[in-house]
């Protein structure tokens, strides 16, 4: 099935939502946040348009960062990163 991304598409935008979550969350792996809202602020604001676009997005992205280890999706809306992700983003994240 094709998702919204082209897989360059998904490894970029991967890494815009995982910075805004680190952004968001301060680093702190304990805190949570809300997939949608940090994909909507970090990745594609102009998505607030076509929201449906959005949330499918959304879950196109987190279902690969939980792939690769990099956040936990604790239910359907709440993420957080993981120890993995977080070093991650100390690395690539301005």
């Amino acid at each position: 099935m094709q998702g919204v991304f082209t897989q360059e598409e998904l490894e970029r935008y991967s890494l815009k939502f995982l910075c805004g979550l680190y952004k968001t969350t301060v680093g702190n792996l304990n805190q949570t946040a809300k997939g949608v809202d940090i994909f909507f602020k970090s990745v594609s604001p102009g998505a607030y348009e076509r929201p449906s676009l959005g949330f499918e997005a959304t879950n196109e992205i987190v279902v690969a960062l939980v792939r690769q280890g990099l956040i936990e999706a604790l239910d359907v809306g709440e993420i957080r990163l993981t120890s993995r992700g977080l070093e991650k983003c100390r690395q690539d994240c301005k």
